[in-house]
């Protein structure tokens, strides 16, 4: 049997999960710009993919912001 979810943890894990998703998304963008620049259009479909992981990742950032701040609230 686990524990009860507190109030603290729940906001940690909310902003760790935040920060995870910004990061991870700022070194998909920068993977798929170094993967064009140094690999060219060979890569295209893979670049592709990386943009839209990054782009995902950016949402699921800008989804957390308002939970973050109601629990902060």
């Amino acid at each position: 049997m686990s524990t009860p979810l507190t109030f603290d943890e729940l906001r940690d894990a909310l902003e760790e999960l935040r920060e995870s998703s910004a990061r991870l998304g700022a070194q998909a963008s920068e993977l798929a710009s170094r993967t064009e620049d140094d690999l060219g259009r060979d890569v295209a479909e893979i670049v592709k993919d990386l943009r839209a992981a990054a782009r995902q990742l950016r949402v699921a950032q800008l989804l957390l912001e308002p939970a973050g701040a109601d629990l902060a609230a």
